[in-house]
């Protein structure tokens, strides 16, 4: 995974700032760690799929996790923006990242990621995400259910 900022996250994959859940998960799903890319959520966190439909729990979020590994992705992050709330508590990240990897039949895959996510601090002062939309909101469909 490329990336020109250094992350704060230990190498146990704790994620020790907001943006860290980010960086340790393209990490795990680049190394095909599919127990530690399912660690950074909570037990009830959603995961947006491409068609907008949210899955729900560790389960879900593993077999779609485990869909993502199999391309074998490469990860290359142009950059991570965080706010915080007022309290400390609850963080947004936004990324934008390009995904390479290869489909199972050999063709490549390419993509552009323009994230949205919600982490939230643990009781440990960790973060692990609550909501992760890796099409960030999905914008493109927002764009097509627009009037006008």
């Amino acid at each position: 995974m490329s990336e020109n900022k250094t992350s704060g996250a230990s190498q146990q994959g704790t994620a020790r700032q907001p943006e860290d859940c980010d960086r340790l998960l393209l990490a795990a799903l680049q190394a095909g760690d599919i127990d530690a890319s399912v660690a950074l959520y909570e037990p009830g966190a959603a995961l947006f799929a491409k068609s907008g439909e949210a899955v729900v729990g560790h389960e879900a979020i593993r077999a779609s996790n485990a869909a993502l590994i199999a391309l074998k992705p490469t990860f290359h992050i142009e950059r991570i923006v965080t706010t915080v709330s007022g309290d400390g508590s609850i963080a947004t990240t936004r990324m934008k990242a390009r995904l390479e990897g290869t489909r199972p039949d050999g063709r490549p895959v390419r993509s552009a990621l323009h994230t949205l996510e919600v982490v939230r601090r643990q009781p440990d002062g960790s973060w692990r995400y609550v909501i992760d939309d890796p099409f960030g909101s999905m914008r493109d469909q927002m764009e097509q259910r627009a009037p006008g």
